[in-house]
C-alpha cells in the first residue's frame, strides 16, 4: 500500500470521526433543547410563536377543509383549538397584538362560515347541535373577554353570533335541564360541558352540571362518555371534562381530578400517560386518536393542559417527552411535528404548551 493510499484512508477515517462527533453533538443538543423547552420561558415562548406561524400557514392554505375530510368536526375543531391557543398565549405574553387579532378574526370567520355549518344538522334542537354551539360560543366568549378583541375588525359580527348561539342554548335549557344532542338523537356529555362553560347563566350552569353528574351510571361517578352508554367513561373525554370543570371553578374539582387520575393515569417518573379505556384496552375511535399499549394520544396531550391548569408541575415533564419523541423541526420560524403528517397533533400540542406557565 503506497503513501498516497494511506493518506487517503487516513483522511477518510478522520472525516468519518468528525462527522460522527458532529452527529452525536447535534443529537444531544436536539434532545436537550427539546426536553428543556417547557422549563425555559424563552424557549417555550419561541416554540409557541413558531408553532402559531406554521399552523396559521397551513390553515390559510385550507388545512381545516382537509381535516374535515378526515374527522367529523375537523374544520370547526381545528379552528377552535388554534384560536384558543392564541388567545391564551396573548393573555400572558407580549405579542404583536394586531398580527394575532387578524389571525383570530380569520379563524372565527371560518368557524361561523356556511361551509362549517353545513357539516351540522340545522333541524335538531338546539340547531346545529351542542358540538358546534358549545365550541363556537366558547371561542367567541374567550375572544370577547381578551385584550385582542379591541383590535378585531369583526367585533359586531362576533358579538351578534355569540349572543345568538348563547340564546339558542339557554332557550333549550331554561324550562327544564337536560343533556342536549350533539347530533340527531345522539348526545355527548363532553360537548354539553363545553356548552355550559360557554354561557353566562350560572344557575343553568349548575343545574346542567348536576344533571350530567347524576345521569352517569359509572361506578367511579365520573361523567360518562356517551349518552347511549351511561356506564362507560373514556380517557379522552375525561381529560377535557376535568379541564372544563376547573375552568368554571367547580367546587369539587380536586376530588374529581383525583378520581380521574386513579382511574386513567399512570405516572412514570413524573410522566403522566392516560389510558383511553378504563380497562386498559386499545379500542380507538375519532376522539381517542392513536392508542398505543392502551394509552391514548389525545387523552395524554389533553391531560397535559388539564393538569397544568391545576398547577401540577409534572405536566411540563409529560409535554417535554411528547415534544422530544414527536420529531420537532423548526425551520425559518415555523415549527412542526411528525414530518407534517398529523396537524391535529400540532394544534393540540400548541394548546397544551400555552398552559405551561
Amino acid at each position: 500500500m503506497n503513501k498516497s493510499t494511506l493518506s487517503s484512508l487516513y483522511l477518510i477515517t478522520y472525516m468519518i470521526k468528525i462527522i460522527f462527533r458532529f452527529s452525536i453533538f447535534f443529537l444531544l443538543s436536539y434532545l436537550i433543547l427539546s426536553m428543556a423547552t417547557p422549563f425555559t420561558k424563552f424557549l417555550n415562548s419561541r416554540s409557541i410563536k413558531h408553532q402559531i406561524n406554521y399552523i396559521n400557514d397551513i390553515m390559510v392554505d385550507g388545512e381545516d377543509d382537509r381535516l374535515q375530510q378526515r374527522f367529523p368536526e375537523g374544520k370547526l375543531f381545528s379552528n377552535a383549538i388554534f384560536t384558543l391557543s392564541i388567545l391564551e398565549f396573548c393573555e400572558n405574553n407580549d405579542c404583536s397584538k394586531e398580527h394575532y387579532s387578524r389571525i383570530v378574526d380569520k379563524n372565527i370567520k371560518r368557524i361561523i362560515s356556511d361551509s362549517t355549518l353545513n357539516s351540522f344538522n340545522e333541524y335538531i334542537s338546539p340547531p346545529y347541535g351542542m358540538f358546534y354551539n358549545g365550541w363556537a360560543n366558547y371561542v367567541m366568549k374567550k375572544y370577547k373577554r381578551s385584550e385582542l378583541f379591541k383590535l378585531s375588525s369583526i367585533k359586531e359580527l362576533i358579538t351578534e353570533q355569540s349572543a345568538m348561539i348563547e340564546q339558542r342554548i339557554v332557550n333549550r335549557q331554561k324550562d327544564s335541564i337536560r343533556i342536549l344532542d350533539s347530533y340527531a338523537g345522539v348526545d355527548w356529555p363532553a360537548d354539553n360541558i363545553i356548552g355550559l362553560i360557554s354561557i353566562d347563566d350560572v344557575i343553568i350552569q349548575k343545574k346542567w352540571l348536576d344533571t350530567l353528574l347524576n345521569t352517569s351510571e359509572s361506578e367511579t361517578r365520573l361523567i360518562h362518555h356517551s349518552g347511549s352508554h351511561k356506564g362507560i367513561i373514556r380517557g379522552s373525554s375525561q381529560s377535557l371534562i376535568v379541564f372544563c370543570l376547573s375552568e368554571i371553578g367547580y367546587d369539587k374539582i380536586d376530588e374529581y381530578n383525583i378520581k380521574f387520575k386513579q382511574t386513567f393515569v399512570d405516572d412514570y417518573l413524573g410522566v403522566q400517560l392516560v389510558r383511553e379505556n378504563e380497562d386498559g384496552t386499545s379500542q380507538t375511535d375519532f376522539d381517542s386518536g392513536p392508542v398505543i399499549f392502551g394509552y391514548g394520544a389525545s387523552a395524554t396531550i389533553m391531560n397535559i393542559k388539564t393538569q397544568a391548569n391545576l398547577n401540577d408541575k409534572n405536566a411540563k415533564r409529560t409535554w417535554a417527552l411528547m415534544n422530544t419523541i414527536s420529531f420537532p423541526i423548526t425551520f425559518f420560524g415555523r415549527k412542526y411535528y411528525l414530518f407534517k403528517q398529523e396537524p391535529m397533533f400540532d394544534i393540540f400540542m400548541l394548546w397544551a404548551s400555552v398552559e405551561l406557565k
